[in-house]
């Protein structure tokens, strides 16, 4: 594997041309990416990674390295603000973090199997793949939402205060517990070859299999991208695919714009940004894919 990840160093080394990441350029992308992320419950990869890659003077491989990093702030930061709400499920986020822990180290290396052309053309799909189901989500969570504002009339016997709000955990069956796991696998594997946090893919699952409140199935996601975001992390440095010094401004920025666009969502209608993220990201990634056709 070590001559893999120096034949992999080499590829990256020549595509890149030496150059230095822009900065400004990098953390304008957290911003980006923390601010519609924040809007549509995303951790923002989708978004970071096109302008990191068109705009910073990045390889696909390092702007996917990299941006899991601010994956995992975002992610971190959300964990404590929902967490001392009582807002988290740490059994359903442990559920789904042991098992996205292997397959996100298993994602990331498998990055060093691709040039950059190929894993442009796999996050181009994944683009398309992954906007319209920005709207899906909100669909399949709406009556969740809905749910939530409601009174529980016939289980208010069953001290419905603690368990509505998430802060007394409630042991799922096996089987439930089974379906957080293989969604973890997805979510894992999503994260670590895309630089992604797998929001798109653990909120709908968290929605569809358990009765989690909406607030609650919000920063169980949250808490479950921290730990493969982390993994993910370490493998791409392992690989030569984080810049260092891009780290902390991406960060940095993510932080403000996830800050920034929580105040917002609150005031602002999410259909209509959750369509228009769909139709942009679904715009980039299918002329991203027809740019590249002929190309190997």
């Amino acid at each position: 594997m070590t001559a893999r990840s120096t034949a992999t160093l080499r590829k990256l080394r020549s595509v890149a041309g030496g150059s230095e990441p822009n900065i400004p350029l990098v953390a304008a992308a957290g911003l980006a990416g923390g601010g519609f992320g924040g809007l549509v419950g995303l951790g923002g990869g989708a978004v970071m990674i096109p302008i990191m890659t068109g705009w910073a003077r990045m390889t696909q491989h390092q702007a996917v390295g990299t941006s899991a990093a601010a994956v995992a702030g975002t992610g971190a930061s959300g964990c404590l603000s929902f967490g001392t709400a009582g807002a988290v499920d740490l059994i359903a986020a442990g559920s789904i973090a042991c098992t996205a822990l292997v397959t996100a180290r298993i994602g990331a290396r498998m990055t060093a199997l691709f040039n950059p052309v190929q894993m442009s053309r796999a996050f181009a799909v994944f683009q398309m793949a992954v906007g319209p189901m920005v709207p899906l989500k909100a669909m399949i969570t709406s009556d969740k939402k809905a749910a939530a504002k409601e009174p529980k009339a016939d289980s208010s016997s069953a001290s419905p205060s603690a368990s509505s709000a998430g802060l007394v955990p409630q042991l799922p069956p096996t089987s439930q517990i089974l379906q957080l796991m293989a969604t973890g696998c997805v979510a894992g594997l999503a994260a670590g070859m895309f630089g992604i946090g797998g929001g798109v893919i653990i909120t709908p699952a968290l929605c569809m299999l358990t009765d989690m409140p909406y607030a609650c199935v919000l920063g169980t996601t949250l808490t479950s991208m921290v730990p493969p975001s982390l993994v993910s992390v370490a493998t791409h440095r392992q690989l030569g695919n984080v810049v260092v010094s891009a780290v902390l401004p991406l960060v940095a920025g993510s932080a403000i714009g996830a800050f920034a666009s929580g105040q917002v969502a609150v005031r602002v209608p999410e259909e209509p940004l959750q369509w228009a993220f769909a139709l942009v990201i679904f715009s980039q990634g299918a002329s991203k894919f027809l740019a590249l056709r002929g190309k190997i």
